[in-house]
């Protein structure tokens, strides 16, 4: 990719702080999603049935730049077949390179049904840089993709068609972000120079696609993502620096000196440029379709697990496993196969269990199945990670991500098993046949817009094993931060003592976003963010001080300097007992249902 690259001290500053996290929503059942035609903002969306909406319900519609209302649009009525509908802002009423808040109400209403945001340019967006736009070539050459993706004045995409998944043999998605004869970019064939401008002409609030850049509101402070959006200066900002100025090997917690010789597995993985592909899956993914998440961040289902080297030792993808009669107690690989008949008590509805994933395949007592163990650190443990299947061709280091299941002649039988590929184990009655197996273990989070539902069992949308996976998405860049104790040292690349991130409750997007964070976006103890603050009464200058992080750099942090350690520990007697602490928190834990002060 051609570009200047960013100061190193100042990349240190943004990005030496963060964790890798991935931000995951769910459909606004309205579909608001503006999106530019010309330089008018185009504002669609649909009747709700869900909420009881039908071709008579009305609608207003609100322009808002911060608190003031530019444009209203009153008694806005659905189509009666396709209860859809449609409001044109026409050029005359929003200025290129402003962001704005749309807000779609009940007529008559007072409470946003939806909201989101719009933005008309006639430029490139350049949210994400600290510095001037010349450190990054933005525009690339400046060649036009067929479909105009990204551009001003067009929005070409087949009826019923989407860009990222859900393909149809008659497709003419690629197009979309690809040029077969004129590209900008040599590797992947992109209209734009590299994958960060690709994505950022879509998703920088001009086409209705979801904005990256969103300004820093109350929503995307409850939100699993944050912004890119942020201020350093009196913010104390800090974000995600997926531009492609970056090695992967720059995040911490991962091999900060790999061997980046051509051919060898570091070159592949952490020596590979921080871009938005580097989480996210343009071709879309597994659980996570909405936000697309990949099932294998770093590439490492396609290294073979070995002890030559701590990257293989990182490998994912266990070759020629045996499949275990009884779990082992003695260590011999990170993750084995063990064959076994459920009972009774290994199957349940409640989705707070392990054997709720068993009940959803529909398996019951007395079923037989192939489960994944991992090695916990001191023993082995069942473990519920995807496995992934791939047919394609890579070349060296790497292998096909795949999995499959041989009968002791050799054959591959993986077709007589019913596998749950999602969960990680295979059932029916062939079990007793297989002999050897491959499996290559891949992430899969579920989609959500209720963080939430990632860790807290009371939570009606919680399923086990959800922040599970988000942690381990996450350590494929920040490998020796995934812990499952802190009593011993832990680590691949460096050993250290580390807090436990291994489990749901302690998911790593519960004390980190994923794109970006500052003062106005982060909380206290109390769960409480600069517009609560600001709406019970404290200034928004005071506000925006008690949040701002004590460091130049929020690290990517959910909560203010280390108030979510109080949040959770607070509660203990030498806090509760001590007459000398202004403040208790509430009880209860950070980002569930809190109660009162003690």
């Amino acid at each position: 990719m051609s570009k200047i690259k960013m100061s190193f001290s100042l990349i240190l500053a943004i990005f030496l702080v963060g964790i890798l996290s991935t931000a995951a929503f769910a459909k606004d059942p309205y579909g608001l999603k503006p999106y530019q035609s010309g330089l008018d903002l185009v504002v669609p969306f649909n009747a709700n049935t869900a909420n009881g909406e039908t071709k008579d319900s009305s609608y207003d519609l609100a322009l808002k730049l911060g608190d003031t209302v530019v444009k209203k649009y009153e008694d806005i009525h659905v189509d009666a077949t396709t209860l859809k509908a449609s409001v044109t802002i026409p050029a005359s009423v929003v200025t290129p390179g402003t962001v704005y808040t749309v807000e779609l109400y009940a007529r008559w209403g007072s409470t946003p049904l939806s909201k989101s945001t719009g933005l008309v340019t006639d430029s490139h967006n350049t949210g994400m840089y600290q510095v001037p736009d010349t450190h990054v070539d933005v525009d690339g050459s400046g060649l036009q993709n067929a479909n105009q993706t990204g551009y001003n004045n067009t929005r070409k995409q087949r009826t019923g068609q989407k860009v990222h998944g859900f393909y149809t043999n008659n497709t003419n998605s690629c197009a979309s972000c690809h040029q077969t004869h004129t590209a900008a970019d040599g590797e992947y064939l992109l209209f734009k120079d590299g994958t960060y401008s690709t994505c950022s002409a879509c998703h920088d609030g001009t086409t209705g696609a979801y904005n990256s850049f969103a300004p820093v509101s109350e929503e995307n402070a409850k939100s699993i993502s944050g912004t890119f959006n942020v201020q350093t200066a009196g913010h104390n900002g800090s974000l995600h620096d997926a531009d492609g100025s970056l090695q992967v090997s720059a995040a911490p917690g991962g091999n900060s000196n790999p061997d980046t010789t051509k051919g060898s597995v570091g070159a592949s993985t952490w020596g590979a440029e921080f871009d938005c592909a580097s989480c996210h899956a343009a071709h879309g993914s597994g659980t996570s379709s909405e936000n697309n998440l990949n099932l294998d961040p770093m590439g490492w289902a396609q290294v073979a697990y070995s002890t030559a080297t701590k990257d293989t030792q990182n490998g994912k993808l266990f070759k020629n496993l045996t499949i275990n009669a009884t779990v082992p107690t003695e260590f011999s690989t990170p993750y084995i196969l063990v064959k076994k008949t459920l009972a009774a008590s290994d199957i349940s509805t409640d989705k707070t269990k392990y054997g709720y994933l068993y009940s959803r395949a529909k398996l019951a007592a007395g079923d037989k199945v192939i489960q994944t163990y991992r090695w916990d650190g001191s023993k082995y443990v069942a473990d519920y990670s995807l496995w992934l299947r791939d047919k394609g061709h890579v070349g060296a280091p790497f292998s096909n991500a795949d999995t499959f299941f041989k009968d002791a002649a050799g054959s591959d039988i993986t077709n007589t098993l019913t596998v749950v590929w999602k969960d990680g184990f295979a059932s029916g009655a062939a079990v007793d046949t297989v002999s050897t197996a491959q499996i290559a273990i891949g992430v899969d989070v579920e989609t959500t817009d209720d963080i939430a539902s990632l860790f807290d069992t009371a939570n009606a949308n919680y399923v086990v094993d959800s922040g599970l996976q988000m942690s381990k998405y996450c350590s494929a860049c920040h490998t020796d931060y995934l812990s499952t104790t802190r009593t011993n040292d832990t680590g691949v690349y460096t050993t250290a003592h580390r807090h436990k991130t291994g489990a749901d409750n302690l998911t790593c997007v519960r004390c980190h976003f994923a794109h970006g964070s500052e003062a106005q976006l982060m909380s206290d103890a109390n769960d409480q963010n600069y517009f609560e603050k600001v709406a019970a009464g404290m200034t928004p200058t005071t506000a925006l001080d008690y949040l701002k992080d004590p460091n130049p750099s929020s690290a990517l942090k959910r909560y203010t300097g280390m108030s979510v350690c109080y949040a959770c520990h607070g509660q203990g007697e030498q806090f509760l007992g001590n007459p000398n602490n202004k403040e208790r928190p509430v009880s209860g834990q950070p980002g569930a249902a809190r109660g009162t002060n003690y």
